[in-house]
């Protein structure tokens, strides 16, 4: 009797310690994307297990359930319906989460052709990270959605020189520009990006930790030689397709660095996916008004004090009737101008439309009936 109830105790223990195939692909396709919220394709549901369903149970405010047992411990498990994801990724990305989209890659029904215990093959297709949203139901139709790369070369022990590349992959927009260290958090707070990208060595930098939390905005890491001058320009040739970056125009350094950085990761979150972006364009240092951070937070150009739209200069002036228009409208208040010739040029193409009411009226009938092209094309091309 003793060595049934020993024989039953044993096998109840490898039951308990085994792991299914399925949680074994889940495990290994986690391991892969440690950083991210991985959506596990399951039929009509992405599900989410262990830690990633407490994280997203508590965001969501979803019931948090189990699923059997891994290693003997219950499986925490909650999961989202597939024909509302995209509300539930806009609220973890709002929230500055990552997210891992895992999806069926055949058929069940082949995978049932393999055995009854075999796994339907399954693959991460992208990571959605915010700022690299391309969805038009999560995007914000009148702002620009960028990620800012950055590379930084030092030029002493007290001084840095950082290259910045901000790039818009729901529309191509793609610029680069340079900053000092008395420069860097004003040209952040100009841009307004959605998410920070480093190389590896400077996701430690204890400034650029400190600027990321000031502005709450995710820092994601990428592999250190991503931004390594010997491979940047290849990497960014290759991207284009191009064998020198002479007819791009005159980048330094630094710039051709993040803008490497930047490449690298959009090739890492696509997954084989690759955005149509313009080619690089330089914004010359002084080019714009220097406005420092705390200096344009009170000004409330393009946000309230309060991270709000309504109630700031923007949104008090802002008559633009296409999201296109809205963005360009915002983009230059953030940047006004330096150059009297270009800022008098602007001026007399608006004089000419305040002087011709009836076409200026025609205008805006047709423009109000243009969808947002760019982001369309974007989303076509990809």
């Amino acid at each position: 009797m003793s060595k049934v109830l020993s024989e039953t105790s044993a096998a109840a223990e490898r039951d308990a310690t085994r792991v299914t195939p399925m949680m074994a692909q889940y495990v290994e396709l986690k391991n892969a994307n440690p950083d991210s919220l991985l959506f596990y394709r399951m039929g009509d549901f992405y599900e989410l297990f262990f830690a990633d369903a407490e994280i997203a149970s508590r965001a969501l405010g979803i019931v948090l359930t189990k699923r059997g047992k891994h290693l003997g411990e219950d499986i925490a498990m909650c999961g989202v319906p597939i024909d509302r994801a995209d509300d539930y990724l806009q609220r973890l990305i709002g929230l500055g989460h990552r997210v891992a989209v895992c999806e069926q890659m055949e058929d069940p029904a082949e995978a049932r052709k393999r055995g009854a215990k075999s796994v339907v093959k399954r693959d991460v297709v992208r990571l959605v990270t915010p700022g690299t949203i391309t969805e038009e139901r999560l995007l914000d139709p009148g702002r620009a959605n960028l990620l800012l790369a950055l590379a930084r070369q030092k030029n002493s022990d007290d001084s840095a020189l950082y290259g910045l590349a901000a790039v818009d992959i729901s529309t191509g927009a793609f610029t680069v520009t340079e900053a000092t260290d008395a420069t860097l958090a004003a040209e952040i707070a100009r841009f307004e990006p959605r998410e920070l990208v480093v190389p590896a060595a400077l996701a430690d930098v204890s400034e650029i930790i400190r600027l990321a939390q000031e502005t709450a905005l995710p820092l994601s890491p990428v592999p250190r030689e991503s931004g390594e001058q010997a491979s940047a320009e290849r990497r960014i040739c290759d991207y284009y397709g191009v064998t020198t970056l002479d007819g791009f125009g005159a980048f330094t350094r630094t710039e051709v660095s993040a803008a490497a950085v930047a490449i690298a990761y959009i090739e890492r979150t696509q997954i084989g996916v690759r955005p149509p972006l313009a080619r690089p364009e330089r914004m010359q240092r002084g080019a714009t008004l220097e406005i420092d951070a705390a200096t344009r937070a009170n000004l409330e150009l393009t946000r309230t004090m309060t991270g709000q739209r309504d109630g700031s200069l923007l949104a008090a002036i802002d008559a633009t009737v296409t999201a296109a228009g809205g963005r360009l409208m915002a983009q230059r208040l953030a940047a006004p101008l330096t150059d009297v010739a270009t800022i008098l040029r602007r001026q007399e193409v608006v004089a000419f439309l305040v002087e011709r009411a009836p076409l200026r009226m025609s205008l805006r009938q047709n423009l109000r009936a243009a969808p947002d092209l760019s982001r369309a094309l974007s989303r076509l091309a990809m």
